[in-house]
């Protein structure tokens, strides 16, 4: 049996410290991951609100669909990125717009 050394306990102890780091470390790029996903999200969300406004201040109606809006605004989807969703119900009532993950998570 052997007997117990400083030096092995010492080097037990920075493995242990070494993969408590990176247990931290990994926790922190996944936190980060998903904010940077939510960031986009909404980014993508606010895109297609601002074309819809301008679209309603430029021509007194809101815009038929998301495809009139790249055509005309110059707006630039992402639909292997997100899911839209756009429906009109007047040209005088605001569309209801939803942007959100592929699989409905948001």
């Amino acid at each position: 049996m052997r007997r117990f050394s400083w030096k092995m306990a010492g080097s037990l102890v920075a493995v242990l410290v070494s993969v408590l780091v990176l247990l931290a470390v990994g926790r922190s790029l996944a936190r980060l991951n998903e904010h940077s996903r939510e960031a986009g999200l909404q980014a993508a969300e606010d895109a297609v609100e601002r074309a819809v406004m301008q679209c309603y201040a430029l021509e007194g109606a809101y815009p038929p669909s998301l495809t009139y809006l790249e055509a005309n605004y110059g707006l630039i989807l992402d639909p292997d990125r997100y899911v839209y969703q756009y429906e009109t119900v007047a040209d005088n009532i605001h569309p209801l717009v939803g942007v959100q993950f592929p699989g409905g998570s948001d």
